[in-house]
Order: C-alpha cells, then sequence, then structure tokens
C-alpha cells in the first residue's frame, strides 16, 4: 500500500493487499497494548521513544508512515482482504484504509479468519498461523 501513492511503472495495473495497518505508529501502539498488555500511557511513552529512535536512524517518525496518506494519491484498482477476527492488525484498520483511496476498489473480510495470511489461509488451505 505505500507505493501506491507513488510513480509506479506502466507494469503495476492493481494492488492486492492482505491485512494491512493503517498506519506503523497505530500497529505499534496496538501490539504494545494487545501483546504485551501494556497500560496506554506506558505505551505512548514506548511510541514515542521508538518513533524518535526510527527518526534518528532512518529520517522519519512512525505516525508518517502511512498507509492511508498514501491510498489517497492511488490511482489504480484495489482488493482490500482482511481477517475478521485478526487480532494481529486490527479489523478496522482495512476500513481505513478502503475509505482512503477513491480509486476502484473491492473489499472482502474473511469472517472467521484471524491470521494475518487470510489470502493464503483462505484461498489455498495453507494453515493459519498462530
Amino acid at each position: 500500500m505505500m507505493v501506491s501513492g507513488m510513480k509506479l511503472p506502466v507494469q503495476v495495473k492493481a494492488f492486492i493487499e492482505d491485512c494491512g495497518y493503517s498506519n506503523v505508529k497505530e500497529e505499534v501502539l496496538y501490539q504494545a497494548a494487545n501483546l504485551v498488555n501494556l497500560k496506554p500511557a506506558a505505551g505512548k511513552c514506548l511510541v514515542s521513544l521508538v518513533s524518535e529512535i526510527n527518526r534518528i536512524k532512518n529520517g522519519f517518525f512512525l505516525g508518517q508512515a502511512s498507509c492511508v496518506q498514501q491510498l489517497k494519491k492511488n490511482t489504480r484498482p484495489f482488493l482490500f482482504i482482511h481477517g475478521g477476527k485478526d487480532h494481529f492488525v486490527p479489523t478496522k484498520m482495512v476500513y481505513q484504509n478502503y475509505a482512503a483511496t477513491t480509486a476502484p476498489k473491492k473489499l472482502w473480510i474473511a469472517p472467521f479468519s484471524w491470521s494475518c495470511n487470510v489470502a493464503a489461509h483462505v484461498l489455498y488451505g495453507i494453515p493459519a498461523a498462530g
């Protein structure tokens, strides 16, 4: 999704996205609470620290890594896929991504899938990790 708003070769005709986050900062905040059980205040402090380290090392804050902002510039067709029970990337994020692009788009929520590899799990029968 991050490249969808960039100038791309003509060979790129469309995009398929599987369980993508809306922006890095929100995903890291979610994981701080979900995986490590940090309280919101502690999670925000941790994310602020990690974001500053990232700015020093990579030149941008975590909040600047936004799929939503890139999708606003997208002009190619997009298929958004997400697990309805995804606990790694919250399902609500696919709706933010879907709303961000005005290009032709489809949304498929696999209602009982919780894996980040929905396409592999549902389409190809590959067992879900977890």
